[in-house]
């Protein structure tokens, strides 16, 4: 479609991510099933538009882990035009993260390490002076909600 009659044409439709919201929230996380790889916030889909064109989704999956509000302009564009590249790196994207998830629920239920000992595990490569609490708290909170949610599928 042309610059012209996607200007005047009004073929734009609730952004499916956020459903129109502008804003992604934990009911859309849920529906989602991105609980442990999403925060809410503005809609990275729709760009907190709350609307997309009506063919948007035939480029880009809604629940694409990789289409996030801090992806570059110009990775996200590559992304929507299905570059091979920044498709190789989407899919290294979920891997590294599925692995990171994976890593945390072996450590805690089958190692038996608890939340703030994996932490320290993964903050061991950062230097010191780098890491502040606020930092460790957060991996800490996280690592406990990964747990949590394993608890709760059981």
């Amino acid at each position: 479609m042309n610059l012209v009659n996607r200007f005047f044409s009004n073929n734009k439709v609730d952004c499916p991510r956020c459903l129109g919201k502008g804003e992604v929230n934990w009911d859309d996380i849920r529906r989602l099933k991105k609980e442990l790889k999403w925060l809410p916030g503005p809609c990275a889909y729709c760009l907190g538009k709350a609307k997309v064109y009506s063919d948007f989704q035939s480029k880009i999956d809604i629940d694409c882990t990789y289409l996030t509000t801090d992806l570059s302009t110009a990775e996200r564009k590559k992304l929507i035009a299905n570059d091979e590249g920044a498709r190789q790196r989407a899919l290294y994207h979920d891997i590294k993260t599925d692995c990171f998830i994976s890593e945390i629920k072996y450590l805690h239920f089958s190692c038996k390490v608890n939340s703030a000992k994996i932490a320290g595990f993964y903050l061991l490569n950062q230097n010191s002076s780098t890491t502040d609490s606020n930092e460790n708290n957060e991996l800490i909170e996280y690592i406990e909600k990964v747990i949590s949610l394993k608890n709760e599928q059981q």
